[in-house]
């Protein structure tokens, strides 16, 4: 039974220090531990259960220090509200916790705004309490209230803030989606001092039974966000012009359920881990009628990590009207760099994930989604470079209840397994689709809302359903038609309460392929790591879905020892050989189809290797012979491409000249095309300014809408640059950049890359002014003296624009009598663009909606041409383009700008007479994104 005692806080101000107190105990006594009883004396000593203190007014005003612990009985109830103001220190935190037997319950009544309130605070301890803040569940209130609540303003970084293993539950409010308020929140306000949360753990909380959010963070200091002013109750003029994210944040092994708004909701913050979290009945606790949220969801963040989490039966509420939300994971606006893996979706409202405006480079790979209704995917204007691999979507043709606004109800199909509204290079590929309603990928004049979709990028997907004749869309170039021959899919989750890990574990493995799934080997190379139940991924193909079978893979060399570090899938370990040249072999457990070998190094590679391959007949065939590899002196993966696929159970790498002891960090065998956004080898662009946003490869994919940024307040001079394995004759350099203004370089050396690896410099001490800034790119040209063979450029900037902290580029690109200069890398990093070329006008492949891209074709031989033929489907058609060429080494233009006739679905150009091994059509001018079903040298 609870005792109770009674202590009301009615305000508090927040200001630039903590709030004045009575000291407690002298601080040069060391930690004092302190007891709180519902029965205790508030006159008392307080420092043993016999001379308890008694109220929240006593443990308010107490000066607390460095090391201090305060103890509430368990069992015991308080009714008003905690505050602490007082802070510790890294290795001696405040902490606030309980004894005896239970939880003391902190109830705030709606006395207070929050029941716990850690106030301008920094290494405070929060754990083993029950917090609620309710007079009526059942009723919607005027005011949303909050459980535990850590609140900063103007007073710089706040570290070492813990939330842990309390029970939060029953907290009042409006009853719709409101953040900032509802259990667990955390925030800074303010706009004259950055201040910003450092290593923030929020773990092993039960969250429920919320009216407003479960736990969520917001901050004022955002560069000008939308800080939400009628939920969070924060003015839009109190936000500050900077950006100051939280930095580090854990939300781990907590349990939200039966909220109002949204589950788990980081905001603003930089390098944050979600993970090992169940989110249940989110978006489900409505009491007035609203839109729509999501189980678990982020914004303004970057390289946030999202893993081990499961987020089910999102948005079941008779309130609910929103059909654009409830799904259980959400890449919000502004978030860069998200990754998305080991997930486990169930039975969620509105799909499984949402990609929202201006949300770039989200990884989402090696997750299961589970019967989630209506849109397992919606990636909406905005999204960019979104790489979807490796995940089982286990569909459902069940329909979902929907509430209209008028309060009458309706049942709501699967409208579409994808919506894709963005028009920014979007790829799924390597995945399971089982989609028994037969919902379209492609949504036209079918789909409720937003109008017709742009076709996404497909690649190498398992498509099924019980009809044998399942949906595929048209532009999957390399679709896998067939029953996956999983071991249970469908399996349940238990039906209440957290998921521990063994139950997940249990539930993942009955989505494993059968050894003769079509699924085996079916995928093209991903990178090393581990899939979702932690077993290697394979060199080679893939398997399709987000369970890999075992392959064995051992190392040896020659000339060092620890050569296991080559193939153990981690990027970290390395390898160094022990003199300059010897062999590395390479072993599989079964035999491997490779089409070529990756090398990472993080220092010094080989510059001369052979490689030979043993075949299923046991013989060694050489594949390469003499292969030079430059490379730039940081981390980079360089590609020995062999002649043709091979089927190998064994790989020598045979290194026959270095520069100095070799080094490297994997050797991995790889098949097909490599999506840029992948942890796999490829990226030719390096910066040693470090990166806040976006990717460093952004500068050099053609594409003037993606964008990379330094890390915040960069150390200068830095450098960007962008390395080629094979030589280009080149005169200039473009470097496009938006919001100039504020985040433009000002002043630039440009370099060229040298055969030895070498820098020269080109153009020294260039001023760029930056006229705008607004989204509208500026692309300013830097000349050189005379055209120069480069292996690679660089740009050595030594002054910027830092109006938000970081500097930007958006594109750098090498130059040579005006047109752009490209490494021999393919098709713009789109996939099987085979099919352009496959003398099959019913095959189509889908280019960038970007100007400036297209596709690249090598006859295999020498050829002269004459004539350009392209074949396009209506509403795609390029209406301006560019042709290259390249012969000995060296690209030139052979078709400047022209503007295409079209004669029904094919549209010819003239070409003057060319001999070239290379040809690259370049899109100018189109409607929007373009489709080219073949491609025709006459």
């Amino acid at each position: 039974m609870r005792r109770l005692t009674l202590g009301i806080v009615t305000a508090l101000a927040l200001a630039a220090t903590p709030l004045a107190t009575t000291s407690a105990a002298a601080a040069d006594t060391g930690p004092v531990t302190y007891y709180v009883d519902a029965q205790g004396d508030d006159s008392a000593a307080g420092t043993s259960p016999e001379t308890a203190w008694k109220s929240l007014e006593k443990v308010n005003s107490a000066g607390l220090h460095p090391g201090d612990t305060v103890r509430f009985q368990g069992g015991d109830t308080w009714h008003g509200g905690l505050v602490i103001t007082s802070s510790g220190t890294p290795g001696a935190p405040i902490t606030i916790t309980s004894y005896g037997q239970g939880r003391p319950l902190i109830a705030g009544d709606t006395l207070v705004d929050a029941a716990v309130t850690i106030a301008n605070a920094h290494d405070v301890v929060v754990s083993g309490l029950e917090v609620t803040n309710s007079t009526d569940l059942s009723a919607s209130k005027s005011i949303d209230y909050r459980g535990i609540f850590a609140i900063a303003k103007d007073i710089g970084e706040v570290a070492g803030v813990v939330v842990k293993d309390n029970y939060v539950h029953d907290i009042d409010g409006k009853g719709t989606s409101r953040i900032g308020r509802g259990g667990i929140v955390v925030g800074v306000r303010g706009n004259t001092t950055p201040t910003w949360y450092s290593d923030l753990l929020i773990e092993g909380n039960e969250v429920s039974d919320s009216n407003g959010y479960g736990i969520s963070t917001f901050t004022t200091w955002c560069a000008g966000c939308e800080i939400y002013s009628p939920e969070t109750g924060v003015p839009a003029s109190e936000v500050s012009k900077t950006r100051k994210a939280f930095a580090r944040p854990v939300f781990r092994d907590n349990y939200v359920h039966d909220v109002a708004g949204g589950g788990i909701t980081p905001q603003y913050s930089d390098d944050a881990l979600v993970e090992w979290n169940t989110v249940d009945r989110a978006a489900a606790h409505r009491l007035v009628p609203g839109g729509g949220n999501v189980g678990i969801w982020w914004q303004g963040t970057n390289r946030i990590t999202v893993q081990y989490n499961v987020s089910r039966r999102t948005g079941f509420n008779s309130l609910n009207q929103d059909p654009t939300d409830m799904q259980g994971f959400d890449a919000d606006m502004g978030t860069s760099g998200s990754l998305v893996q080991y997930n486990y979706s169930d039975s969620n409202a509105g799909g499984f994930f949402l990609c929202l405006i201006s949300a770039n480079n989200v990884t989402l790979r090696y997750n299961v989604s589970r019967r989630d209704y209506f849109r397992p995917f919606s990636l909406w204007s905005g999204c960019w470079n979104f790489r979807g691999y490796n995940n089982t979507i286990w569909g459902t043709a069940d329909t979902v209840p929907r509430n209209r606004a008028d309060g009458t109800k309706y049942e709501q199909p699967v409208e579409a397994f994808v919506r894709n509204q963005s028009p920014s290079g979007n790829l799924l590929f390597n995945n399971i689709f089982y989609n028994p309603a037969r919902a379209t990928f492609d949504c036209r004049s079918t789909c409720s809302f937003n109008g017709n979709d742009i076709p996404m990028n497909y690649g190498h997907n398992l498509y099924w359903d019980e009809s044998g004749s399942p949906v595929v869309p048209r532009t999957d170039s390399k679709p896998i038609i067939g029953d996956p021959k999983l071991a249970a899919p469908g399996t349940e989750l238990p039906d209440e309460g957290k998921i521990s890990r063994a139950d997940l574990l249990k539930v993942l493995r009955a989505y494993t392929p059968a050894p003769d799934s079509p699924a085996i080997d079916a995928g093209v190379s991903i990178g090393p790591g581990a899939d979702i139940l932690g077993t290697a991924v394979p060199a080679g193909p893939a398997d399709l879905g987000a369970i890999q079978h075992p392959v064995e893979t051992h190392a040896a060399t020659d000339f060092g020892p620890h050569a296991e570090a080559l193939v153990d899938g981690d990027p970290a370990t390395s390898w160094t050989a022990t003199k300059a040249t010897g062999k590395i072999m390479i072993k599989y457990g079964e035999p491997r189809t490779l089409d070529g070998i990756h090398l990472l190094a993080a220092s010094s590679g080989p510059t001369l290797v052979d490689v030979t391959a043993r075949n299923a007949d046991g013989e060694w065939v050489t594949q390469v012979r003499d292969r030079a590899l430059s490379w730039s002196g940081g981390s980079e993966w360089l590609r020995v491409p062999f002649p043709a696929p091979i089927a190998a159970t064994e790989v020598r790498v045979i290194v026959k000249a270095a520069t100095g002891r070799v080094t490297l960090n994997e050797v991995r065998g790889t098949l097909g095309t490599v999506a840029a956004a992948t942890a796999t080898p490829g990226g030719s662009a390096q910066t040693t300014l470090g990166t806040s946003i976006g990717d460093i490869q952004a500068i050099d994919d053609g594409n003037a809408a993606t964008s990379w940024a330094s890390a915040d307040n960069p150390k200068l001079p830095g450098t960007l640059s962008v390395n080629w394995s094979t030589p280009h004759t080149i005169d200039a350099v473009q470097v496009t950049v938006a919001w100039g203004q504020g985040q433009g370089p000002t002043l630039v050396d440009v370099q060229t890359k040298n055969a030895d690896g070498t820098w020269t410099t080109r153009a020294a001490d260039q001023t760029l002014t930056w006229k705008l800034n607004s989204t509208t790119p500026e692309s300013p040209i830097i000349a050189f003296p005379a055209p120069v063979a480069a292996y690679g450029i660089r740009l050595v900037v030594k002054k910027a624009n830092l109006i938000w902290g970081h500097l930007a580029v958006y594109e750098f690109t090498a130059m040579s009598g005006g047109s752009p200069v490209r490494e021999d890398s393919g098709t713009d990093k789109l996939p099987d663009a085979q099919q352009a070329v496959d003398g099959d006008p019913a095959t189509v492949w889908i280019g960038a909606e970007v100007a400036g891209t297209g596709l690249q074709i090598d006859p295999g031989a020498p050829q002269t041409v004459s004539s350009i033929t392209l074949t396009s489907p209506e509403g795609y058609r390029p209406t301006r383009i560019r042709v290259e060429a390249r012969a000995g080494g060296v690209w030139r233009q052979v078709l400047p700008a022209t503007d295409l006739t079209w004669n029904g679905d094919t549209a010819t150009v003239a070409l003057p007479r060319t001999t070239a091994t290379t040809f690259y059509l370049i899109v100018d001018k189109s409607p929007g994104q373009y489709a080219l079903a073949e491609v025709t040298l006459g």
